[in-house]
């Protein structure tokens, strides 16, 4: 299994999917349903300094709570630059592991375009146990910055406006050829200060069940769940009945190696959006260590 390379790219945020319904209208999700499937997001890299781009091409609609689609088209392209460092560090038993990622975007929603550098995350506390041979679990704290500009709500917006924080467990079987990874992530959003907006708290959950099918190839099956789990309020007061979110998506994953570089191809389709946009995704990503 791709372990070394694939692994660097575990707890990352990676790729604006563009604005929902849920949460404050016209603003990003803290992590993009899909963001880490096809990763062992169980397991930290050995030490060195690593380095990914995860790019994402994504075609939809918005969907009301009902899961109507609304006449409202939101396609977005996004790259995201992702940067490890693997210092060698043991806590309580297990490696250590920080990150920093920086999006860029461009989104166009019902003929308004935007683009720009996205909210800029930090991952400052990552840490990574092997329960046995093959069988890891990590656990990991993030913060979403808000960098990304903000028009108001209901706009076009790269950014939240609001600090985000982010807690998540991951579980990888790297045994046999197969990589067996499940990533539970919980995010809480901040306050908007120009608007009094707070968005509910959410759940996304990735996935990947991805087997070596050829030397350097592995083929599977991935994909995402999200479900907003509290309310959205504005001035205190709940916002369009709740306005919670709902997404399921499944699709296909396809990894190359190429020495110390892996490729990573993953075409995912959303079979229920509730309060949210769905649609199809292609995400092309490339792992590498930095060598100096």
């Amino acid at each position: 299994m791709t372990l070394k390379i694939l692994a660097v790219a575990a707890l990352g945020l990676s790729l604006l999917a563009g604005p929902t319904l849920a949460r404050e209208p016209g603003t990003p999700a803290a992590m993009p349903g899909g963001a880490t499937v096809a990763v062992p997001v169980g397991a930290n890299p050995p030490p060195g300094l690593y380095f990914s781009s995860r790019n994402e091409i994504f075609f939809g609609d918005i969907y009301d709570g009902a899961g109507n689609k609304l006449p409202i088209s939101l396609d977005a392209k996004a790259t995201v630059l992702q940067f490890h460092w693997v210092p060698g560090l043991d806590i309580l038993g297990g490696t250590y592991r920080a990150m920093a990622l920086v999006p860029l975007v461009n989104l166009k929603v019902a003929g308004t375009s935007r683009s720009g550098v996205g909210d800029i995350t930090i991952s400052p506390f990552n840490v990574s146990w092997m329960l046995s041979p093959g069988v890891f679990v990590q656990t990991g704290l993030s913060f979403g910055l808000p960098t990304g500009k903000y028009n108001g709500l209901g706009q076009a917006n790269l950014g939240n406006n609001v600090l985000t924080t982010g807690l998540d467990v991951g579980f990888s079987y790297l045994k046999d050829g197969w990589n067996a990874s499940v990533h539970a992530n919980y995010f809480r959003y901040g306050r908007n200060r120009a608007n009094d907006f707070k968005s509910g708290d959410e759940i996304l959950i990735n996935w990947t069940a991805m087997k070596s099918v050829a030397e350097n190839h592995s083929l599977g099956l991935v994909g995402y769940y999200r479900k907003q789990l509290k309310s959205d309020t504005i001035g205190g007061a709940v916002f369009a009945g709740g306005n919670r979110s709902e997404a399921l998506a499944v699709g296909i994953g396809y990894s190359r190696r190429f020495g110390p570089t892996e490729l990573n191809v993953n075409l995912m389709h959303d079979v229920r959006a509730r309060n949210e946009a769905g649609g199809t995704k292609l995400q092309v990503n490339i792992f590498t260590p930095v060598k100096f």
